[in-house]
């Protein structure tokens, strides 16, 4: 067993930290919150510095990292802010890794090269009013070939940056109604910009750089070679996208509790009540020891899950203790820092 982060690895967070600082600062970060703008300039130099294109496979342009390279990069970017490490998220884990799971060769090679230089942007269209990853039973969105065409007609809610996607990983419903259910899904691979494709943000409370959307789809016709995978295969598939959006998932809430954590701690080694600093006082240092333990322990949950992945080992559990521990760790450090 080993702990330590190779040096690549350590070069990698380096640069993080340095784009960050450069790239990051809070007065920014406030104003494209405040202002709902999705940082497209960001999303382009993270591009340009390999960002995007380092947990993808050499073979189609990528720098041939893995999934620990992927949570390593969402972390890093989260402390700064959620938006920006979900900005990141978005493309790489719902588009690239969507398409190295279970696209086809030709959809490799024409998507993945564009997602590395920051052309394309991506979402994933799962979610329904009806339900959430209960897919199976409550996914109503449904796709019928017809000349060449799959002719898409329902609604999306909660799609996260679909509004600024150039593609939508879309699954819908394509088997017959007799068929087992685990038979009757499909992913399709939909151009943001098709006739028929309606999409208007929701308003939430934070992360709003990055906005949530609803997608209503009024016979939209994708081409056939947009099928991703195989007919009929959607659930199986869809599957390795969901394990990755829990592990990344849970690298940026890491991040937002870390950035938590490191304001509560510089707060309390500044803030001044009965002639000294708040940090001396047992009951504060309670808070951060508690805080950094958790916070740890989180992070070794996430590490261990990116590497199943990484090596192709199942890993369902895995990352589902992982999304859960770690967004109930960042969301109690933060309210201990407060």
């Amino acid at each position: 067993m080993n702990f330590e982060l190779e040096e690549e690895r350590r070069m990698l967070v380096a640069t993080l930290e340095k784009f960050i600082q450069n790239e990051c600062p809070p007065q920014f970060i406030r104003r494209i919150d405040e202002e709902e703008e999705f940082p497209h300039n960001l999303y382009k130099k993270m591009a340009d510095l390999g960002f995007m294109a380092m947990p993808f496979p050499s073979e189609y342009g990528g720098l041939g990292g893995d999934v620990i390279d992927e949570v390593l990069i969402i972390e890093s970017l989260s402390k700064a802010s959620a938006a920006v490490g979900l900005t990141y998220f978005l493309s790489t884990c719902f588009g690239g890794k969507s398409l190295e799971f279970f696209g086809t060769e030709e959809q490799k090679r024409k998507y993945l090269p564009g997602l590395f230089r920051g052309d394309f942007l991506f979402s994933l269209a799962l979610t329904e009013p009806g339900g959430g990853t209960d897919i199976l039973g409550s996914l109503k969105t449904k796709a019928e070939k017809k000349d060449g065409y799959f002719i898409v007609n329902g609604q999306k809610t909660f799609i996260t940056g679909a509004h600024v996607a150039d593609y939508l990983v879309t699954v819908v419903r394509t088997g017959d109604k007799d068929a087992p259910k685990t038979k009757t899904l499909s992913v399709l691979l939909i151009d943001a910009k098709s006739p028929g494709v309606e999409i208007r943000p929701l308003r939430k409370l934070g992360i709003r750089a990055t906005a949530s959307n609803e997608i209503f789809f009024t016979n939209v016709k994708v081409p056939e070679q947009n099928l991703m995978g195989k007919l009929n295969e959607g659930w199986y598939q869809i599957v390795y996208t969901l394990n990755n959006e829990r592990v990344a998932l849970a690298a940026l809430c890491i991040g937002i509790g870390q950035a938590a954590f490191d304001y509560a701690l510089k707060y309390a080694m500044e803030r001044e009540a009965f002639s000294r600093p708040i940090g001396q006082f047992q009951s504060i240092q309670h808070y951060l020891a508690e805080s950094a333990t958790k916070l740890e322990m989180a992070r070794l949950l996430t590490y261990k899950a990116a590497w199943l992945q990484s090596r192709g080992k199942r890993c369902v559990k895995e990352t589902a203790m992982a999304k859960l521990a770690d967004s109930e760790v960042a969301f109690d450090i933060a309210l201990k820092g407060m």
